[in-house]
Parts: structure tokens; sequence; C-alpha cells
């Protein structure tokens, strides 16, 4: 699984990352993010379903 979605600790925007790299930074707030520290939410190979993870959490947290 080269890719993963996770939420920044800090603001909890959600946000698509490469997990072959150890950190993030967050694009919202500019925290950098342990990746070894913080759940991943939903892994793939496929860029294209991240997206679509990612517009599914998007589209709850708007509803909330």
């Amino acid at each position: 699984m080269k890719f993963g979605v996770i939420v920044c600790p800090n603001c909890k925007k959600v946000k698509a990352v490469d997990l072959t790299y150890q950190t993030t930074r967050c694009i919202r707030c500019n925290r950098v993010i342990n990746l070894k520290k913080v759940k991943i939410l939903y892994k793939s190979n496929s860029q294209e379903q991240i997206r679509q993870v990612i517009g599914k959490i998007n589209a709850e947290l708007m509803r909330s």
C-alpha cells in the first residue's frame, strides 16, 4: 500500500499521504506530521481510490 488517508491532529484537515515517507506537512496549518504517530484511515495503491475516500470523508464532515 503506497497511499493513505490521515487527519491532521492539529487542524483536523483530511489529507492524502504517500506512505513511503515518514513525515508529511499539513497544507492548512503547516505542521509536520509523523506518519508513524497518526492513524491511517485508509490505505490503497490507487490514487483514484484515495481521492474518492477523501471526498466521502469531507462530505460526511460537512453534514455534521
